[in-house]
């Protein structure tokens, strides 16, 4: 396999990580801190955890996408399109379900980042699918027949 297929896949596991640490830490800030075992400071949770599963997982993905792009925009690639359109189609899907999970995060948690990244990433897979379907519309150059 091409290095831009390689860097496809890495792109769509990036992406599903990133969906699952976001709903699984939506998921968690559904109880009470007071009345948790763990001693947290709510203050002090979400919003570095959210920014630390933004650059460990979707900032990473999102390069890895876009160097695929780069990589194969000239010659085209049914696969490589498939597979951006798979990464925007898993992050509107998953930041839709961590939309789902808003309303039912306690309130000692809620701060401006849990309200934006869901919406904010639903936004920013548009450019992804976008890309992904401009890649397989591409059509390889026709070679050039020689008469003389």
């Amino acid at each position: 396999m091409q290095l831009e297929y390689w860097l496809g896949l890495g792109s769509i596991a990036f992406f599903v990580l990133f969906v699952l640490v976001v709903s699984s830490l939506y998921f968690f800030m559904f109880d009470d801190p007071n009345t948790s075992d763990l001693p947290i400071n709510p203050d002090n949770f979400a919003n570095p955890k959210l920014l630390q599963f933004i650059s460990i997982t979707i900032a990473p993905g999102g390069i890895l996408a876009a160097v695929a792009f780069i990589l194969s925009k000239y010659y085209g690639s049914k696969k490589i399109g498939m597979m951006l359109l798979v990464d925007g189609i898993i992050l509107l899907v998953g930041m839709a379900f961590c939309q789902t999970l808003v309303e039912k995060i306690n309130d000692s948690y809620m701060t401006d980042t849990v309200l934006l990244v869901p919406p904010l990433f639903m936004v920013l897979s548009a450019p992804v699918m976008y890309f992904g379907i401009r890649l397989m519309k591409v059509r390889k150059a026709r070679p050039k027949k020689e008469y003389f």
